[in-house]
C-alpha cells in the first residue's frame, strides 16, 4: 500500500469522512473479526452501501458493527470485483474514538522517556502538564481527524507498522513543551497557558502536510525523503488553515517550512509571538530528528543537544530556546559550557568579533578567533599562527585568521578551572576545512598558544 495517497484512506468533508473502499476502513479501525468487542461504537452510514448492480446493502444511517463488517469482506472475498465506498457521518464517537487513539500514543511516549536519565528532572511536569492540558490540545474534532489521517497514512506507509513521522510530531510536541517551560530562564520571554496549548498543537501538525503524501517517498533513499519530506513540510501552514488554527500558528508555521527552504532569517530575534513559536518549533523538530534518527542514525540526547549548540554558532538556531532545553533536560554540563564561551565572545574590546575555534562540539574550541582580524586591537595576535580556512566553518568565512590572546587565555583558564582535561590541542584529521599557515617566528620560536 506504500504508493497510496491521503484520498484512498479517507477524505474529510463537511459532515462526514469519505473512505474509498473497504480495506481502507479495515485498516483505520483495525477490524479483527476474533475481537469483535473491540469494534468502536458511532460508525454510522451518512451514504447506503451499494453493491456493483445499486442494490443497497447496507441503507443510510446503520451504524457498523463487527458482525456487518465481517459480511462485507466475505461478499468482497466471493466477488473481488465488488467496489464499497463508505461514507461515515462525523459525530463525537467517532471522534472520541480517534481521539483516544492519539491520547495513548502520547501518553505511551511520553512513559518511554522517563526511562531516560535526561528526563527524570522534567518528565514528570510534563506529564502533569500533559493530564492538565490534553483534552483543551486535542478539543477540537477536525483537528482529530486530521491528526489521526495523518497517523494511519504513516502507520500503513511503514514496513514495521509504526507510525514513526507521527510519533516524531508528538516527540517535537513534548520537546516544544519542555523548551516553552524553561524559556523564561534563559530567554526572558514569559508564556502562558495558551501558549502552552499552542506550541503542543504546533508540534503535532507541523509535518502534516509531509505525512500524509509519505507513500510517495518512503521507499527512496534516506537522503532523498528527508529532502522530499522537508519540502513537503512547507506546505503544512496551508493543512493547518484547514481546521482553522489560529494566525499566529498559521504564521509560525509558515515560518517553519520557510527556514527549511533555506530562509534561515525566519529565526531572527523579534518580538511577535509567531516568531517565538517558530523557533520553539525549529529547535525541537531539530532535536528529535536527531534523536529518533529519522533520516540517520539515532543519537544520544546530550550529543543532539551538543549539535544544537553547534548550530547556534552558525546562526542556525537562537541560543536561548536550546539553553532551554539543556536546562529542561539534565544537561548543566553543556549549558555551563556554552554559556561560557557566550560569556568570552562577550569580552571582546570591540565587541563583537570573538569567534571560538573550532566549533566541532562540547569543548571543541582550543582558541578564539578574531572574525574581524582587527590589527587596530591590541589583543589580535598579529605574529601569531594563522589559521587559514577554505571553506566556511565555525561560524567562519574563508579566509586567514588570527587569534585573540586575551580571549584564548580565558578559555584556557575555563578548562583549568573547570574539567580535569585540559583541551589545549584538537586533532584534526582528514579534515578539508582548514588548513594552518607556516608558523611565524617570534624572537627565533614559535609563539605559544595561550
Amino acid at each position: 500500500m506504500a504508493a497510496e495517497k491521503i484520498w484512498e484512506l479517507f477524505i474529510i468533508n463537511p459532515g462526514t469522512l469519505n473512505v474509498n473502499d473497504l480495506k481502507s476502513f479495515v485498516k483505520i479501525i483495525k477490524f479483527n473479526p476474533e475481537i469483535k468487542r473491540l469494534f468502536p461504537d458511532g460508525f454510522i452510514l451518512a451514504d447506503p452501501i451499494n453493491n456493483n448492480t445499486g442494490g443497497i446493502l447496507y441503507p443510510k444511517d446503520t451504524e457498523l458493527t463487527a458482525e456487518r463488517i465481517e459480511r462485507l469482506l466475505q461478499l468482497k472475498e466471493k466477488k473481488p470485483d465488488y467496489e464499497f465506498q463508505i461514507s461515515i457521518r462525523k459525530g463525537k464517537k467517532v471522534a472520541d474514538y480517534f481521539r483516544e487513539q492519539i491520547k495513548k500514543d502520547i501518553n505511551k511516549l511520553i512513559e518511554a522517556k522517563k526511562n531516560k536519565q535526561e528526563f527524570r528532572k522534567s518528565i514528570d511536569r510534563i506529564e502533569k502538564t500533559f493530564a492538565l492540558y490534553l483534552d483543551d490540545i486535542l478539543k477540537d474534532d477536525e483537528l482529530i481527524y486530521l491528526l489521526f489521517r495523518g497517523r494511519s497514512i504513516d502507520e500503513i506507509n511503514t514496513e514495521s507498522g509504526i507510525p514513526r513521522f507521527f510519533f516524531h510530531s508528538i516527540n517535537v510536541a513534548i520537546f516544544s513543551l519542555e523548551i516553552l517551560q524553561n524559556a523564561f530562564i534563559t530567554t526572558g520571554y514569559r508564556f502562558d497557558r495558551n501558549d502552552l496549548i499552542n506550541a503542543v498543537k504546533l508540534g503535532l501538525v507541523h509535518d502534516i502536510a509531509s505525512i500524509e503524501v509519505s507513500g510517495q517517498y518512503t521507499e527512496l533513499p534516506l537522503e532523498k525523503q528527508r529532502d522530499y519530506y522537508l519540502e513537503q513540510t512547507a506546505q503544512s501552514y496551508i493543512i493547518g488553515k484547514s481546521v482553522n488554527l489560529e494566525d499566529p500558528l498559521i504564521e509560525a508555521l509558515k515560518k517553519f517550512g520557510d527556514y527549511y527552504q533555506g530562509n534561515k532569517a525566519v529565526i531572527n530575534e523579534d518580538d511577535h509571538i509567531e516568531s517565538k513559536y517558530a523557533n520553539i518549533l525549529i529547535t525541537a523538530d531539530k532535536m528529535d530528528l536527531m534523536v529518533s534518527g529519522i533520516f540517520s542514525p539515532p543519537v544520544y540526547l546530550k550529543t543532539a543537544t551538543d549539535m544544537l549548540y553547534v548550530a547556534t554558532n552558525n546562526k542556525e538556531v537562537r541560543k536561548g530556546f536550546v539553553d532551554a532545553l539543556a536546562k529542561g533536560l539534565k544537561l548543566n554540563d553543556l549549558f555551563d559550557f556554552y554559556f561560557e564561551l557566550e560569556r568570552l565572545k562577550k569580552m571582546c574590546l570591540l565587541q563583537k568579533y570573538a569567534q571560538p575555534y573550532p566549533m566541532f562540539g562540547f569543548m571543541s574550541p582550543i582558541v578564539i578567533l578574531c572574525s574581524g582580524r582587527r590589527n587596530d586591537c591590541a589583543e589580535y595576535a598579529k605574529n601569531a599562527k594563522t589559521v587559514n580556512l577554505i571553506r566556511a566553518t565555525s561560524g567562519l568565512e574563508p579566509g586567514a585568521y588570527g587569534r585573540c590572546k586575551l580571549l584564548s587565555r580565558e578559555l584556557s583558564k575555563f578548562y583549568e578551572s573547570h574539567y580535569n582535561e585540559i583541551k589545549e590541542n584538537v586533532q584534526i584529521k582528514g579534515e578539508e576545512d582548514f588548513k594552518e599557515l607556516p608558523k611565524e617566528k617570534t624572537n627565533g620560536k614559535d609563539e605559544k598558544k595561550s
